[in-house]
């Protein structure tokens, strides 16, 4: 396959999957049919990674090119940004009955920053007749400045989505680049206008948390670009300690380091990893809110019969595969969920490995993308904003690999 065909194969299923994650949400009753082209696009993308030319990250020269163009696309997108956002936050209140964990961090961090660092995890009071706080810290601390300054700390949410855009902008090729960078652009503005414009639908600016998982996890893309351990170590680090989506990628990760007869680097990645562990939650917190945190996905279960019961919408009107299962096999989904996660992308990096037909490049990438497809299409409860964080990663991922494409046989 030529290189003209692989860019195209990765930038038609990177647009079919932006388009299912986004306005193909809109067709209402087919979202049944748009969950299972959302995950053969994913799936088709994992494979033209494959075949791509290997990832890496341009030098700074590189991305000075082209800065003439950006710098006006960028100033647009921080404007509307700014202006959309503002509006949502006028619009929707910050309200515990509605959604609750912007509030609960809140009194997370307003207790962090009174200095009573043991009383963070005690049940807040004012919330449910006293909720107990599920979140870890890399989740809850980026929002300790706005409560420090005492700004809406939804301005948080957008700044991290808005920061993780322009990551986005700054790594695509626009000049010299034929139809690729241009075709990049459209499907990124595609997905900013939806997340921007339509927050009524996924509430991702006004009610949620995850501009923060979105920044960690295209950081940690671009470390698995870079093939820096320590790099891939931290935020790998910041992303298990906001959200567990990507924890069935770090056993095929060591296989990797260490086919690759790049044990130090596998050893760096697992020392730094847990070094962040261990100083940014186990130390100050403590192992019993340890124990309390690896208890919690017991209660996924119970959690998604009562969102069945009572918002099932949130099945109908979102991607995923627990729409197939309904109301009463949350268990066998849940069951799905925990056996995929793990064996799949072991699975995958193992026959990629071993496999010696094809010259397969960007393994180790791919594997992640692929964890992640696998454990946002099995989730428990698929709110809508817990998507966008799978379609980031998909962006850096082209806007990197599309910049250039040299012949390579497979």
């Amino acid at each position: 396959m030529n290189p003209e065909k692989r860019k195209n194969l990765l930038l038609i299923s990177l647009a079919a999957e932006t388009f299912c994650a986004s306005y193909g949400l809109l067709l209402g009753n087919d979202t049944a049919v748009v969950s299972v082209l959302y995950l053969l696009a994913g799936l088709v993308f994992i494979f033209g990674m494959l075949i791509m030319p290997a990832a890496r990250l341009p030098s700074i020269n590189e991305l000075k090119r082209g800065s003439a163009v950006k710098w006006p696309l960028w100033i647009i997108m921080a404007t509307l940004a700014f202006i959309t956002s503002r509006y949502w936050l006028e619009k929707i209140p910050l309200d515990p009955d509605f959604a609750d964990m912007l509030p609960v961090m809140k009194v997370m961090n307003e207790r962090f920053l009174r200095g009573e660092w043991k009383q963070i995890y005690d049940p807040v009071s004012e919330i449910w007749n006293g909720t107990k706080p599920i979140y870890l810290p890399a989740m809850w601390l980026p929002y300790a400045p706005a409560i420090l300054l005492k700004i809406d700390m939804r301005w948080v949410t957008m700044a991290t989505v808005l920061t993780s855009f322009s990551i986005i902008l700054l790594l695509t090729r626009i000049k010299k680049n034929g139809y690729f960078g241009i075709a990049l652009i459209v499907v990124t503005a595609m997905l900013f206008w939806w997340i921007f414009s339509r927050n009524d639908i996924h509430g991702l600016i006004s009610m949620s948390e995850e501009g923060v998982v979105i920044l960690y996890f295209v950081m940690l893309t671009l470390a698995v670009i870079s093939g820096n351990p320590v790099w891939m170590g931290i935020t790998a680090s910041l992303c298990l300690l906001s959200r567990y989506s990507m924890i069935g990628w770090l056993m095929p990760c060591l296989i990797f380091l260490s086919d690759r007869g790049n044990k130090r680097s596998g050893i760096v990645f697992s020392i730094t990893g847990i070094l962040c562990f261990l100083l940014l939650f186990l130390f100050p917190f403590g192992y019993k809110i340890l124990e309390q945190m690896m208890a919690l996905p017991a209660n996924y279960v119970e959690f998604a019969k009562h969102v069945w019961e009572f918002t099932p919408e949130v099945y109908w009107l979102n991607l995923g595969m627990g729409k197939f299962y309904g109301p009463h096999k949350m268990a066998m989904l849940h069951t799905t969920l925990l056996f995929l996660s793990f064996v799949i992308p072991i699975l995958f990096m193992v026959i990629c490995l071993l496999q010696k037909k094809w010259k397969l490049q960007n393994i180790n990438l791919a594997c992640l993308k692929l964890s992640m497809l696998v454990f946002y299409q099995f989730i428990d409860v698929p709110y809508g904003y817990l998507f966008y964080t799978c379609s980031f990663v998909s962006l850096t991922i082209a806007a990197v690999t599309l910049r250039k494409c040299e012949s390579v046989r497979v």
